[in-house]
């Protein structure tokens, strides 16, 4: 008897996108857990850069 192991199809991701005046392109991608990566992250390129800054979550699918 076989036993599989069900894997997700998909994962979640954290991205910070930024608006440079043409619409909402993506800066960086980060794992669902590095929390605190993306909110220091996402406070330097707000200080350091011009440009309105968001953190979007995003559904990804899953090399099989």
């Amino acid at each position: 008897m076989t036993t599989t192991t069900k894997t997700n199809k998909y994962s979640y991701v954290k991205v910070i996108q930024g608006n440079f005046g043409h619409g909402w392109e993506d800066v960086s991608t980060y794992d669902k857990q590095d929390y605190h990566l993306v909110k220091n992250d996402l406070k330097e390129y707000r200080l350091s850069n011009t440009g309105a800054y968001r953190v979007v979550n995003r559904r990804v699918l899953n090399k099989q």
